[in-house]
């Protein structure tokens, strides 16, 4: 456990680290508020610093993931939190490999649309909030933002006696308060991005400017709760390192990385690819898929799009002969289709992107643009290219350079195995054990 020296308060020391974090002030995992920077820093080989003169940053690690045993962890009281389960994209896959680890875990969100989700969905202790109670919630609920802080805090009589509650964010989750003996670990796909003004979500929505300006207007008062409520975490993981850097500037908490779990089945070596590229998305704005539709449609490029969401009639009116959108698929049909494509398109930024390492456990190429998750999870020239600029021209240009490379499945598939499910569950494990030993200390020092 860190000792925290108070003299340090008036001390040059001190004054460099206040931007970084309130002096003084202590998270709720017990440590102060600056310690929540990674520690060390590139410029400096000295791991133990905790203020590095050479960057003239202040930096700081989380406590590492602790390997004793905690007393009682075969029984576990383990409660999840999803924003919403009204649609079945990476954050449910994420939810659905949580709930592999603790499956009497029950899940506490907002709102619930089961035709939206997996089968084995049917098994789950879903409770909703009295958001859904009203009628056609499911359609309007992302109307709803100013009360969602406080449809969360509702969810408090709930969790109390629990050891450990496990948050699956990508908006509100976090705001849901705990008792101080109960552990707030939190997996967060990104901050709330409509919340923060992030471009490549907020631009492809083409909203008036007077629209804009009152979401901003009303936008103000719930950064602040959301901030707060950030607070309140004593654990933060994100999905990517491109996350994980929003987590920081949002914040000011550092937050460990675990990849998102991606299914690894056996690979089809023998399996010859056809001549048509394949979209997996949900068909909203900010995935960008209209790049990928016009562009094909444009040139002529065969491209099968899967997916289902309020884009789709747009989608569909601009779609030329060589464009197919399938609708929403079962599984094992979308993974028929990953393992017999030329290749795979991803043409927006995605805070990770699991579908682009799915295609590559397939053995086939990716093509991305150049920016989020895609940078992490694809190796240029070895398992897909990049395209630099949000036009049809731009992706044209990749096809080509995509169609000059010998693409070799197994160095595809060798790159996605670093994103299995199992690692994902052992990383998760750890950290819930560090969250645990953090809560076990506390106690111990009180």
């Amino acid at each position: 456990m860190h000792t925290y020296d108070r003299e340090k308060k008036k001390s040059a020391y001190a004054r460099k680290i206040r931007p970084h974090g309130i002096v003084g002030r202590r998270n709720t995992c017990g440590r102060p508020a600056h310690e929540n920077r990674p520690r060390g820093c590139d410029t400096c080989p000295n791991e133990d610093r905790v203020f590095c003169p050479v960057s003239n940053v202040m930096q700081s690690t989380p406590i590492q993931p602790a390997t004793p045993s905690i007393v009682g962890s075969e029984s576990l009281r383990v409660g999840l939190v999803h924003d919403y389960l009204t649609q079945f994209g990476g954050a449910e896959r994420v939810l659905v490999a949580l709930t592999e680890l603790f499956p009497e875990a029950p899940i506490f969100c907002s709102i619930s649309d089961p035709s939206s989700l997996p089968e084995i969905s049917s098994t789950w202790d879903v409770r909703e909030s009295a958001l859904a109670r009203l009628p056609g919630a499911s359609t309007y609920h992302r109307a709803m933002i100013p009360i969602y802080p406080a449809i969360f805090r509702r969810f408090e009589a709930d969790l109390r006696g629990l050891d450990i509650v496990i948050v699956d964010s990508s908006a509100w989750a976090h705001h849901v308060p705990v008792s101080p003996t109960t552990g707030l670990l939190c997996y967060c796909h990104s901050p709330a991005r409509f919340l923060y003004g992030d471009r490549d979500y907020l631009e492809p929505a083409a909203m008036p400017p007077g629209v804009r300006h009152v979401m901003n207007a009303v936008f103000g008062g719930l950064r602040r709760a959301d901030r707060r409520a950030a607070e309140r975490v004593d654990r933060f993981i994100a999905n990517s390192r491109n996350v994980a850097a929003r987590i920081e500037r949002t914040y000011r908490r550092h937050a460990t990385v675990i990849y998102p779990p991606v299914d690894i089945p056996p690979l089809q070596s023998d399996v010859q690819p056809e001549e048509w590229y394949l979209v997996v998305s949900r068909l909203v704005p900010h995935k960008r898929i209209d790049l990928a539709v016009r562009a094909c449609s444009r040139y002529g490029i065969p491209l099968k799009v899967v997916g289902s969401g309020r884009s789709e009639r747009e989608l569909r009116a601009m779609a030329g002969p060589t464009v197919e959108l399938l609708g929403r698929l079962p599984d094992d049909e979308v993974a028929d289709l990953m393992t017999h494509c030329k290749g795979f398109m991803l043409p927006g930024s995605e805070d990770f992107g699991i579908s682009a390492v799915e295609a590559q456990a397939a053995g086939r190429p990716v093509i991305a643009f150049g920016a989020g998750g895609a940078l992490e999870s694809v190796i240029p020239g070895e398992t897909g290219v990049f395209f630099s600029e949000r036009t049809a021209e731009s992706l044209m240009s990749a096809i080509r350079a995509f169609e000059t490379i010998s693409w070799n499945p197994v160095r595809a598939r060798a790159n996605a195995e670093r994103f299995s499910k199992a690692r994902f569950q052992r990383e998760i494990m750890e950290e819930v054990r560090a969250v645990l030993l953090q809560k076990q200390i506390l106690k111990e020092s009180a």
